[in-house]
């Protein structure tokens, strides 16, 4: 979003929706924010419970704009 700073943060995937083609991963303050196939840096058909994600995201909407897997 113009005027936005994106930050980093890291979670763990605690769920996956394979039927609705989404992840959660809960951070450390508690927030759960969504990971799609369409989500950069990511191939959704990879991901595992437990696993450990860097999240680009903003503040704004909790969108995320990109996710890495950590381990």
């Amino acid at each position: 979003m113009p005027g936005e700073i994106p930050f980093f943060i890291e979670g763990r995937i605690v769920e996956i929706l394979p039927n609705s083609e989404m992840a959660l991963v809960k951070v450390l303050n508690g927030n759960i924010y969504h990971l799609f196939p369409y989500t950069p840096g990511i191939i959704f058909d990879s991901l595992r419970l437990e696993q450990t994600v860097r999240l680009e995201v903003t503040s704004a909407l909790a969108r995320v704009l990109s996710a890495n897997i950590l381990a």
